[in-house]
């Protein structure tokens, strides 16, 4: 007691409320983080309403769509907030952070009790040590990075950076209880007012404080580093956020809702449906994004056009794959046997054994048909002596001519020799690049059929196998020449097969972009390749020829030219001014055979290799998409003698081989895939009739795609990574604006072509030879055995030297004791004065073998030209990814799973 008989003694803390019980606590937790998930869910697919209809045109769908997002995000509000409620639980309930926090709100409000102004302390500290923190913590990173960047011992550098950081750490301690007794002075002197008061000093100012400091330093980090923040995929950012904004009125609700059910007495009148409710109700919500994530546009709207439509739907797939083959059946996962790891999209397919591995098409047959090439009579009217120039333009959409409907006078030239010949007005890039495109216009087989020779560094070249349109136009007796522009054209990758003449030298007038690849070139060449092509022409009037030449300007980067008009600044405008300096420069070499008489004998056929994207499906350029924007292109044929015509039945660039093959009277072959277009050109055929053009796509990181287009209809298979279907009714929407696979109509036809085409394609040439009937007799065999899978019984190197730049053949054959699983492969490394390699898959997947069958094949490999002279040794093994097959032999030297099979010599 006082003197004055007064007790001055703080008053006792004011005991807690009672606490609710935990069941009641996680209740509400659960309800109120399901309440804001749903709310941020709804408002993330209002927010792209309107870039919705590409893929859910209709209201019903969009609504569909948005109760998708409110359940997907509902369910992963509940998860969030029971999970923050379990941990909030343990921590305040069952370790002394819990007691803390407690005596400190007890302190805070006795405190606020006896004067306003002694509850800011916490306040103070937090006004200063948060931007204290921060400015110390930068310091010392801005100091390491510079200090540490020229340093090489990863541990000291990781040493160093922890040590100034806990040194900031520690010396914005003492700068931050220092500063905080000013603050709170200054605190105390606002505090004075009522109002301030009851602001400064709530329960909750230090936690706002500490919120408010943090989101300043964000937005200012942000708006510094805007332009490489405004790159990246922010949107999941930004609803989560929304979603945090949305968790304290959420949460206040979802406890009303938990302290009525208590108040009611439900609980205790119904003990099991207590228990059962959280997960059901979970499980409830769960079930409606299935359901209506089973629309195939809601799925691909919701990845495309919300924050976390995408990962919700990639987990939930990952959650339900019991296999774990990596593909799911649910959500359009594509897995039709989840209990099979062997069956999933993208599996090795084997024929004729009632099983559809790869969930397409059914179980295709090994027997292969023979595709019919349509060959026709030539009409008298076309001349017996033509001469053929064959045009490629490369990146050149078809809807950016006139002759195809632009708006634009980008193609004069090339519109009236439309007008003269044939213009298909369906014309197809069997994919969007150069690099698949060209092997399949030389070759007349689809890109992923072609023979490639992949020993060449970079982007694969020719096999001498494969046969080209020049090699085929020189049988016919044609003076045969090419008129290149680009690196890829290089003589090693052997594109140059069958031609007289091959120049390349202009491919110095397009530079590479440095970190562009082959994305970005600069330069200019149209005008040097008509110069070379009028050179050519008037060094061959008198004879006949075929000559190829090849014109790369539209090519990004787009280039203004003074010659012909600028249409304007845009990446759109310079595009279309790219197009009309090309054609320009075509018309030099068509007004020159007119002049010299040969324009009524000479074939003309142009086309593109691909076209180029301007901001369809959001994609801007080419190279990794099939959609019309990236893969429909001019396709026009001139020949003289038949009539103009606009033909409508679909065609592609395997289909040129095999016309000018029937021009020119040479015999059809078994390895064009494509078909002839003399019967449609000269009137044998209707030229409405409809038709499936197929594409195809494969690049790293196993991303996959296959489609095929109609006259109305363009089906896309995204194979791999996310398996999805894509429908565009290009009739009625040329643009390819709108989704329609969940409503194909007639397309569903052109759907099921596609699949069936799809598993034949997958089906490796010569695998049905490949198996033998019985074992083969083998002169002195080398045994080696790959685990107890199978044996290789011999592989037959030549006997006589190779020279560089030549082929060789290698002869396996093997007796199999059971199947590998997919992926397998041999490596074949070949090891002297040099290295190169013969690695390959069977042309019957290992996949395929079964116990006491007897694989034999020939595997042709190239000879780099650079390769050094002398004696090569063949290691052999097998190899998946960065995984090595064991190996034995007790008749080979045998290291580290490579198996020495012998040599091979090399002369120059």
């Amino acid at each position: 007691m006082s003197p004055s008989g007064s007790d001055t003694s703080a008053p006792p803390a004011p005991r807690d409320a009672p606490r609710p019980p935990l069941a009641q606590l996680l209740i509400a937790a659960l309800v109120g983080g399901a309440i804001a998930g749903a709310a941020s869910g709804v408002i993330d697919g209002l927010w792209s309403w309107r870039e919705l209809g590409q893929f859910v045109a209709s209201a019903a769908g969009k609504l569909r769509l948005l109760l998708f997002l409110a359940a997907a995000y509902a369910s992963v509000g509940a998860l969030c907030g029971l999970g923050g409620a379990l941990l909030l639980a343990f921590y305040s309930r069952a370790t002394r952070l819990g007691d803390l926090w407690r005596h400190a709100r007890a302190t805070h409000a006795s405190a606020r009790e006896r004067a306003p102004q002694d509850a800011l302390a916490g306040l103070s500290l937090v006004l200063a040590g948060v931007p204290v923190s921060a400015a110390l913590v930068y310091i010392a990173y801005a100091g390491a990075v510079v200090g540490l960047a020229e340093r090489k011992h990863f541990g000291l550098v990781v040493a160093v950076a922890m040590a100034a950081c806990v040194g900031a750490l520690v010396l914005a301690a003492l700068v931050s209880f220092a500063l905080a007794a000013a603050i709170e002075t200054g605190l105390r002197r606002l505090a004075r007012a009522p109002m301030a008061a009851r602001w400064l000093s709530a329960p909750h100012a230090p936690l706002v404080a500490a919120l408010g400091l943090l989101a300043i330093a964000a937005l200012a980090a942000a708006s510094m580093a805007w332009q490489t923040l405004a790159l990246l995929p922010l949107r999941p950012l930004w609803i989560a956020a929304l979603a945090l904004a949305l968790a304290t009125p959420s949460l206040r609700l979802g406890a009303r809702i938990s302290a009525c059910l208590a108040a009611a007495g439900w609980a205790e009148r119904r003990p099991l449906a207590r228990r059962l409710a959280v997960p059901a109700g979970w499980l409830l919500v769960v079930a409606v994004a299935l359901l209506c994530g089973r629309a195939e546009g809601v799925r691909k709207a919701a990845g495309a056009y919300s924050g976390l439509g995408g990962p919700y739907t990639r987990a939930l797939r990952g959650a339900v794959d019991l296999d774990r083959d990596g593909f799911s059946p649910i959500l359009g996962g594509g897995d039709c046997d989840d209990f099979a790891a062997t069956v999933h999209p993208g599996a090795d397919e084997i024929p004729d054994d009632g099983i559809d591995q790869n969930c397409v098409g059914g179980d295709p047959s090994a027997e292969r048909s023979v595709d019919e090439v349509g060959f026709a009579p030539i009409p008298t009217t076309v001349p017996r002596d033509f001469n053929v120039l064959f045009i490629t333009i490369d990146t050149i959409r078809a809807d950016h001519l006139g002759s195809y409907g632009y708006e634009r006078d980008t193609s004069p030239t090339l519109d009236a020799i439309a007008a003269d010949g044939a213009r298909f007005a369906n014309g197809w890039a069997h994919a969007p690049s150069t690099r698949y495109s060209i092997p399949a216009i030389l070759t007349g087989r689809y890109p992923l059929s072609v023979r490639y020779d992949t020993s060449i560094r970079g982007w694969p070249g020719l096999l001498p196998e494969s046969t080209t349109i020049a090699e085929i136009m020189a049988r016919a007796g044609l003076h045969t020449g090419a008129i290149l522009n680009y690196w890829y054209f290089d003589r090693q990758r052997h594109m140059d097969q069958g031609f007289n003449s091959y120049d390349n030298r202009n491919q110095r007038y397009h530079k590479p972009v440095s970190g562009k690849g082959p994305a970005e070139t600069q330069g200019s060449s149209s005008k040097q390749q008509s110069d070379k092509a009028l050179a050519f022409i008037d060094q061959n009037a008198e004879n006949r020829f075929f000559l190829w030449v090849h014109y790369y300007d539209p090519h990004f980067q787009y280039e203004a030219h003074p010659e012909v008009k600028d249409f304007g600044p845009s990446a759109i405008d310079r595009y279309d001014s790219e197009i009309r300096f090309t054609d320009h420069h075509i018309g030099r070499v068509i007004a020159d055979l007119k002049r010299r008489g040969l324009y009524q004998k000479t074939i003309i056929v142009i086309t593109g290799d691909h076209g180029e994207g301007f901001g369809e499906h959001g994609i801007d350029l080419h190279g990794y998409h099939l959609y019309a924007a990236q893969t429909k292109v001019p396709f026009i044929i001139r020949v003289p003698g038949l009539a103009p015509a606009v033909i409508n039945m679909p065609v592609g660039h395997v289909d040129l081989l095999p016309t000018l093959a029937n021009l020119a009277k040479q015999p059809a072959s078994a390895e064009m895939q494509g078909r002839s277009l003399v019967d449609v050109m000269s009137g044998q055929a209707d030229p409405e009739q409809d038709r499936v053009v197929f594409q195809q796509l494969s690049y790293e990181n196993n991303n996959e795609m296959r489609a095929a287009a109609s006259q109305r209809c363009h089906v896309i298979y995204n194979v791999s990574p996310d398996t999805s279907w894509e429908l565009y009714r290009i009739d009625i929407d040329p643009q390819e604006r709108r989704d329609v696979i969940d409503t194909p109509g007639p397309c569903g036809e052109v759907r099921a072509t596609l699949e069936a085409w799809y598993d034949r394609s997958q089906l490796p040439a010569g695998a049905a030879d490949a198996l033998l009937s019985e074992r083969p007799d083998i002169a002195n065999p080398t045994p080696v055995h790959f685990g107890t899978e199978l044996t290789l019984l011999k592989a037959e190197l030549p006997t006589r030297p190779v020279r560089a730049g030549q082929t060789f053949d290698i002869t396996y054959t093997f007796a199999a004791h059971a199947p590998l699983p997919g992926g397998w492969k041999l490596f074949a490394h070949f090891e002297g004065p040099g290295r190169f390699l013969g690695d390959h898959g069977p042309p019957r997947p290992m996949s395929w073998w079964r116990s006491g069958q007897f694989i034999r094949y020939t595997h042709t490999v190239t000879v780099p030209a650079q390769a050094r002279p002398g004696e090569y040794r063949l290691w052999l093994g097998l190899f998946r990814k960065q995984e090595r097959h064991p190996a034995r032999s007790d008749t080979q030297n045998v290291i580290d799973d490579r198996v020495d099979m012998g040599t091979v010599e090399v002369i120059k």
